[in-house]
């Protein structure tokens, strides 16, 4: 059950500031004062951050909706100012507009966070300036004199560090997080300066980057990033032609040690019980890596792939393999309904556009392209099966639009596929849950 602050913790905006700071526009290091600053809260009360940390050390921790990391380091703090309150204070900024926090704040799931409104910096820039970052969690921790202790990661928001900063602040001892701000996923990820026609490179973890890869084109492949990524991501991006969104349904591990391929969940102490890791952070310098592969010229995905499943297969010492089993699928099939009306430029290459006023506008697009595109961008959570076409209607090219905006629970929830499924019925398509026959990825541990 997670607890509500009783103490008064604020989360500031930025909306007026004392010019010291607003000359020097510099980033703040260990061991500097926070300049006196005035702000106004999520709620619009001015407060001075000087307020705050005078009467207990603060935590100023940066972070968004859509971190899961975030969300849960925050209930942690939250049940512990409940436990033992008045031992820290805590500010939560975000670079998120205050109409996403506030959709954010509305769902049911939330309710426990109405509290938190005085807390939340929405569309935060002077914080940032004064603590850049590149991932998230990010949080900075200020003594009572103003001056910044340490800036940590989330890994480091635990109970035992959150009360030993309040009884010693100097005493801290933490794992500084320190962000590198020269990476550029969006380019090519050079370990050296070299010149090359073909490269299959991997490297250990490199700490400062975050975690991700350089999304490909499919059809026609040259080259394909994955930074910080662990063996099950490699596999399964071959396996799925790069579908961010892992569904364990789809997946059958062999392995005598899972913790090789499935990292510990946040907050899972049972994980470090069972194995030999300090913390998360220890795992990810042990398991994830970074992989490129770069082929001389475009290359098709399939042939593509099949190099990444080499390469990964050999390094690692796995052996991945396409098997048919029975599993939980959605089937699509086509009865009587209105035409689908057919494509005004079918010659051009598909589109899809979900727009803020709850519409999906479908162009040029069959029935297989427009599965893949919902099974692509719906999240695992949401969508956690594979669909499986029977409607024998691959040739019919069709421009509609899906209208889900009276969907119940639509402003707060935000679209699930049972809306989409409803809006094309009208077409005669069906949609229906049930065991299927499917190629699945086997992963075989070999060591």
């Amino acid at each position: 059950m997670v607890t509500k602050f009783t103490t008064t913790v604020m989360a500031l905006i930025i909306g007026c500031y004392y010019t010291t700071y607003a000359q020097k526009q510099s980033p703040l290091q260990i061991g500097d004062k926070l300049p006196d600053l005035e702000v106004i809260t999520y709620s619009g009360k001015k407060i001075r951050l000087a307020e705050l940390y005078q009467k207990t050390p603060l935590i100023i921790d940066f972070w968004a909706t859509w971190c899961v990391p975030c969300i849960k380091e925050i209930r942690l703090m939250d049940s512990l100012n409940q436990k033992q309150p008045g031992k820290f204070n805590v500010i939560l900024a975000t670079d998120q507009t205050k109409e996403v926090i506030s959709q954010y704040m509305k769902r049911p799931a939330n309710n426990d966070f109405t509290a938190i409104s005085e807390r939340i910096v929405p569309w935060d820039t002077l914080l940032r300036k004064m603590f850049p970052h590149r991932g998230i969690p990010h949080n900075v921790w200020i003594d009572r004199d103003g001056i910044v202790r340490a800036i940590t990661s989330g890994e480091e928001i635990s109970e035992k560090n959150l009360l030993a900063f309040s009884r010693d602040p100097a005493a801290l001892a933490v794992r500084t997080k320190k962000d590198n701000f020269t990476f550029r996923p969006e380019e090519p990820f050079h370990l050296a300066d070299s010149i090359y026609t073909y490269r299959s490179i991997v490297s250990a973890f490199v700490p400062g980057i975050p975690s991700g890869e350089k999304s490909p084109q499919r059809g026609m492949m040259k080259e394909y990033t994955q930074f910080n990524q662990s063996i099950t991501r490699a596999l399964w991006g071959a396996y799925s032609q790069f579908n961010t969104g892992i569904r364990p349904i789809m997946l059958e591990l062999h392995t005598r040690d899972s913790s090789r391929f499935f990292g510990p969940k946040t907050r899972d102490t049972s994980f470090y019980k069972k194995y030999p890791y300090q913390d998360r952070g220890d795992w990810e310098r042990k398991n994830l890596f970074c992989y490129s592969l770069t082929m001389p010229g475009m290359t098709p995905d399939s042939l593509f792939t099949s190099y990444i499943y080499s390469d990964i297969e050999r390094i690692f010492m796995v052996k991945a393999k396409i098997v048919s089993r029975k599993i939980p699928c959605i089937v699509v099939s086509k009865g009587k309904g209105q035409m689908l009306p057919r494509a005004a430029n079918p010659k051009l290459a598909p589109q899809f556009t979900f727009t803020t006023d709850h519409k999906l506008i479908v162009r040029n697009s069959n029935i297989p392209e427009l599965l893949d595109f919902l099974f692509r961008r719906i999240p695992p959570g949401t969508l956690p099966y594979p669909f499986i076409d029977r409607t024998a209607s691959n040739d019919l090219r069709f421009d509609i639009d899906l209208d889900y905006s009276d969907a119940p629970g639509i402003a707060l929830s935000g679209v699930k596929p049972e809306m989409l499924y409803q809006e094309l019925a009208k077409y005669g398509l069906t949609f229906k849950l049930q065991n299927e026959f499917f190629p699945i990825l086997q992963i075989n541990d070999l060591r």
